[in-house]
């Protein structure tokens, strides 16, 4: 784990490794709805504590997790920003022209940790969770939907390898951004221009290799007579237990207070 990549697979033997894929995005669902349903910050900091005790019941490195969320920095910041100088409401202090309103300052903190939230969520899920049983548990939650002719396995295999290829998409656009900053490139100095001209070199190129992986991917299912349809190995292994009851219990019990409050 020197290397933590957020949303990349960790094999563990951990209770959280060990939970039944379903039940994991059970939770999931639940904890993102209650999030952003509630705008009680005490109900969406109790759900932040419950994903990091759930990163610690998974064996995960916090302390190497958050050194991976700098790149997200920015955008919790903006954001924070942008909802304290545009919300209407009691000027609670203001930087030159620029007015800062109390009830802004709060919903900007309400949102980035509704972001964090959500964020913790999917990736907690996808670093628990193989593709392969990430895409079982995702076909055996939305089998009901097959009856209003929905291609709930397309729809699960396309989700779990999209998921699998964040991680390897990350890693090469770190890549190819050393060989560009060894190459002169300019991403923290020069103009504005300067740094897009930067960014476009490490764009570009992640994305051709992007859709050359996903050419090749669907090359490779083709050859091995991929169909789409439903098969029933894919569900083998996949069963209820106590553990999971439990968390489920739980995580429906936070829903409703979330609700009610």
């Amino acid at each position: 784990m020197d290397m933590l990549k957020p949303g990349q697979y960790i094999k563990e033997n951990s209770i959280v490794h060990n939970l039944d894929p379903r039940t994991k995005l059970i939770y999931c669902m639940f904890i993102a709805s209650s999030t952003l349903i509630n705008s009680n910050g005490l109900i969406i900091l109790l759900n932040i504590c419950t994903l990091i005790l759930a990163m610690l019941l998974s064996w995960i490195n916090i302390y190497k997790f958050f050194l991976r969320l700098k790149s997200l920095i920015l955008l919790f910041v903006m954001t924070f920003i942008f909802q304290s100088i545009l919300t209407d409401g009691e000027i609670l202090f203001h930087i030159g022209t620029i007015n800062f309103t109390k009830q802004g300052v709060y919903l900007g903190i309400i949102t980035a940790f509704r972001f964090m939230a959500i964020y913790l969520c999917s990736t907690i899920l996808t670093m628990t969770t193989s593709p392969m049983k990430l895409a079982s548990g995702l076909e055996s939650l939305f089998s009901p939907l097959v009856k209003l002719h929905i291609p709930v396995n397309q729809l699960s295999m396309m989700i779990s390898i999209s998921l699998r290829f964040i991680p390897t998409i990350i890693e090469e656009t770190e890549n190819i951004k050393c060989a560009q900053k060894s190459r002169g490139a300019q991403f923290e100095s020069g103009s504005f221009f300067v740094k897009l001209k930067s960014m476009l070199a490490v764009v570009i190129p992640v994305l051709a290799a992007s859709l050359q992986r996903a050419n090749d991917l669907a090359i490779a299912m083709e050859s091995r007579c991929y169909h789409g349809k439903s098969s029933s190995k894919i569900d083998t292994g996949l069963h209820y237990k106590r553990i999971d009851i439990i968390v489920i219990g739980v995580v429906l019990l936070n829903l409703i207070v979330c609700l009610i409050t």
